[in-house]
């Protein structure tokens, strides 16, 4: 079987109020977000399967960086590696 690369995997995050992230959950341990760096949206496709997005460069509290998004349609959230 063939994986494709770069493939997003769900991800536990726990957001505020708008829905910036709090803390990310990686192999069952949570990160404090410490800084947001980036923070950018993308819709597309309305006229087949609609894609809503909402993404977050996240600096977190073990000095690492992350991308997330969260899908805005089925509301859940996922890490996206490049």
């Amino acid at each position: 079987m063939v994986t494709p690369l770069n493939t997003p995997r769900e991800v536990r995050v726990a957001a505020d109020q708008h829905g910036n992230p709090l803390a990310v959950s990686i192999r069952n341990r949570q990160r404090r977000v410490v800084r947001i760096r980036n923070v950018w949206r993308i819709d597309d496709e309305w006229w087949r399967q609609e894609i809503a997005r909402r993404y977050f460069d996240l600096e977190l509290s073990d000095a690492s960086v992350i991308t997330v998004f969260q899908d805005l349609t089925a509301g859940k959230w996922y890490r996206q590696r490049y």
